[in-house]
């Protein structure tokens, strides 16, 4: 099911277009192991989708409540600030990354495949998204804020590669 990222409380409708057509993209070109992708809103609401899952929206919700949650478990015990949550099922994984302070990717993926491997998938496929929406918001002239640092990736709030101004991410 794709679904294209609709107008939404405060979001900028341009914002939302290039998110969607990032994700996309980024799921056109992504590892068969992943099983579909969907961005949301830190309120649970779904931005864009890339999945054939039914249950879209309660997914959204329960994402950015589950990210909220790795992030005050992160916090207390003081290992820094919630990059990913990861879930394993008998049939398959389910990763939550910050995209944005207010905005998290959601991976799911098949079971074949080890968790470490999984995981490698949906941060190259985290890792592609940010560079997708970072090109398409230098190409279209936006401010490209839509993209959070990633320490470990080495990219910045404004998409480019190298050091700069940390964003929080939660």
């Amino acid at each position: 099911m794709t679904r294209s990222a609709a107008p939404v409380g405060h979001r900028d409708p341009a914002e939302l277009a290039v998110l969607a057509t990032a994700l996309r993209e980024v799921r056109g070109e992504s590892d068969p192991i992943l099983g579909g992708m969907l961005v949301a809103g830190a309120d649970g609401l779904v931005l864009s989708a890339e999945t054939c899952g039914e249950q879209v929206d309660m997914l959204g919700v329960m994402a950015a409540v589950a990210a909220g949650i790795a992030s005050q478990i992160v916090a207390h015990a003081g290992v820094g600030t919630s990059e990913a949550c990861l879930f394993e099922g008998s049939s398959g994984y389910v990763a939550v990354f910050p995209l944005k302070a207010d905005i998290v990717l959601v991976v799911f993926g098949q079971n074949k495949v080890s968790t470490g491997r999984f995981n490698l998938a949906a941060r190259g496929a985290l890792f592609r998204l940010r560079e997708a929406i970072a090109q398409a918001a230098r190409t279209s002239g936006s401010d490209g804020q839509l993209v959070a640092r990633d320490e470990k990736l080495g990219v910045e709030a404004d998409g480019a590669v190298g050091g700069g101004a940390q964003g929080q991410t939660s």
